[in-house]
């Protein structure tokens, strides 16, 4: 089955991921002349018009915003591209693998009895935050966010680190206390730590069973891994949204430098953004 996925991107190559054994991709394809004649894992990245000389039995659009998938499908039919299309839209409103893995995490630690809270850093506007908050109905949820988007410090921080990354402050910052307070099914629950991370800390944070990390960008993501690794319970577990992803790649900077300095493994997650996992055993 000759295969070709639109986009070399972080999706594409997570899409590459999700096919079935035997099904390799002929080709990337993508839009931007500066990836054309490069190659991922030794599948070439071509221009869009050399598609239909690869005879594909099914083009995989793998973009995630919809009306660039609808564009660039609009673009293959032009091309007269008549081989079956895959957008990755249809899948997104019918599945979401992060919010499975939380899911799969948190039965776990109810089951085994992982004693702890939970917190997230990184809660915009609170839809992960209200999964875990359903799933782990019985304990404190800490959600530490600015409420305001990116701090600039962080901003400044990040594009030292990488310099194209783009992020400016404030990013992120349509959300409120009260958004996400109003999405909590128990927020009697919910401990709000607004601010700037490290300084929101509360001195009185107790043992964690679960932590979500989703901030996005390098500093909060290294001093979140070192504030809530060593409270966290044996069993406890931290997802890490982004630490494979090549949008946010300060994430996966933090996360590998931290992993190093303790000598752990980060587990990856088949999600689109890349998540991944890392579980404390003693």
């Amino acid at each position: 089955m000759n295969i070709v996925i639109f986009g070399c991107g972080q999706a594409g190559r997570m899409v590459r991921s999700w096919l079935p054994a035997g099904q390799i991709p002929v080709a990337y394809a993508d839009n931007n002349p500066k990836m054309w004649s490069r190659s991922i894992d030794g599948i070439p990245i071509i221009p869009p018009g050399d598609i239909p000389s690869f005879r594909p039995d099914l083009v995989w659009i793998a973009v995630i915003n919809k009306e660039a998938a609808l564009s660039i499908e609009r673009q293959l039919r032009s091309m007269g591209v008549d081989a079956p299309v895959q957008s990755l839209t249809p899948l997104r409103e019918r599945v979401d693998l992060r919010l499975s893995c939380l899911r799969l995490l948190a039965r776990q630690i109810q089951e085994q009895k992982i004693p702890g809270a939970a917190a997230e850093l990184g809660v915009y506007q609170g839809v992960f935050a209200a999964e875990i908050n359903r799933l782990l109905p019985d304990r404190p949820l800490y959600l530490f966010d600015t409420f305001e988007g990116f701090a600039p410090e962080d901003v400044d921080e990040e594009k030292k680190i990488t310099p194209a990354v783009r992020a400016a402050a404030g990013d992120f910052g349509d959300t409120s206390v009260e958004r996400v307070m109003s999405a909590l099914p128990h927020p009697e629950q919910a401990v709000v730590c607004k601010g700037r991370f490290p300084e929101s800390l509360p001195p009185d944070l107790p043992p964690l069973a679960f932590v979500s990390l989703d901030p996005d960008l390098y500093e909060p993501v290294w001093q979140g891994l070192n504030a809530f690794w060593p409270r966290l319970s044996p069993g406890g577990v931290i997802l890490i949204h982004d630490c494979f992803s090549a949008q946010f790649e300060g994430v996966g900077r933090a996360v590998r430098r931290f992993c190093q300095k303790q000598g752990l493994t980060v587990l990856p997650v088949s999600d689109l953004h890349g998540s991944g996992v890392l579980v404390r055993q003693g």
